[in-house]
């Protein structure tokens, strides 16, 4: 029988994909997503907010997003990255379902500008025993392994505040938005924040830049690891477009890369990240 030295980890991949607004749903509106994103990284920030260079880490997730207008004031959402293939160079590469995040947004104020109240929950569905092993031996019959989970186990649940707006007559637009996430398991809270710049160029091209900074409530323990994403900061910045290729259907394209400009980078893999998805509104 072969014997293994096993380690556990969970890759903290920032992904800010999808934007916050104050907006919500007509009744019976619809907006879905779904697509797939890709990263590789051997890029890792300590605790302590040190760059090393790590064993190169790869992940390609596919993910469905949508959202439907209960009321016009209320509007049902699903953040689901369902299924992961993920792993490191020479590591076999391992797979399964992620954490799906559902939330309720709430219209508080609907004129110009337009203010939301969302609370949200994260699931831990994942699988937390996923285990990819060396693909040579350390010495005969020996071979390292990872346990590379594809959620963080815990019950996250978060209020997110955002205020929305038109900018003049022009077909942009500009959000802000703040959030408090109380996490469980031990696990320290995380508070976040952001900004988006939307433009529409044509009646059926637009695109937004976005940036965001997440930071955590306590940073008292500089021990901790990269397990479960506890105590990770950083600043993402995002490019999105999208194009209406046919009427209520439209191809989307998010490029997403990391700063220190709001957070430090602290306990976490960085790396550019891409997405191509399909959107359908109705």
């Amino acid at each position: 029988m072969k014997k293994k030295i096993c380690f556990t980890f969970f890759i903290l991949i920032a992904l800010d994909i999808f934007a916050q607004s104050g907006w919500t749903r007509e009744k019976g509106g619809f907006y879905g997503k779904t697509g797939i994103f890709t990263l590789k990284s051997n890029e890792y920030y300590t605790p302590e907010g040190k760059k090393t260079i790590a064993n190169t880490f790869h992940q390609t997730t596919l993910i469905a997003y949508g959202e439907y207008g209960i009321t016009k004031n209320v509007t049902a959402i699903l953040n689901y990255p369902y299924y992961k293939f993920q792993g490191y160079k020479n590591f076999s590469t391992v797979s399964g379902i992620g954490d799906p995040q559902m939330e309720l947004k709430i219209a508080v104020y609907k004129k110009i500008p337009v203010v939301s109240v969302s609370i949200g929950a994260e699931l831990p569905f994942a699988n937390q025993n996923n285990i990819s092993i060396a693909n040579s031996e350390l010495a005969p019959g020996i071979r390292e392994t990872n346990n590379l989970p594809t959620g963080d186990s815990d019950f996250n649940q978060w209020v997110t505040v955002a205020v929305s707006g038109s900018l003049g007559n022009t077909p942009s637009w500009l959000t802000i938005w703040g959030q408090y996430n109380n996490r469980t398991k031990g696990f320290r809270d995380q508070h976040k924040i952001g900004f988006e710049l939307g433009y529409k160029w044509t009646p059926r091209f637009w695109s937004n830049m976005r940036l965001n900074g997440v930071f955590t409530r306590d940073k008292s323990n500089s021990q901790s690891t990269f397990l479960n994403g506890d105590g990770a900061e950083y600043t993402t910045f995002l490019i999105s477009s999208a194009y209406e290729f046919v009427e209520n259907w439209s191809i989307t394209l998010d490029f997403q890369t990391y700063s220190d400009f709001l957070a430090i980078r602290r306990n976490v893999y960085a790396a550019p990240l891409y997405q191509l998805g399909i959107a359908a509104e109705f």
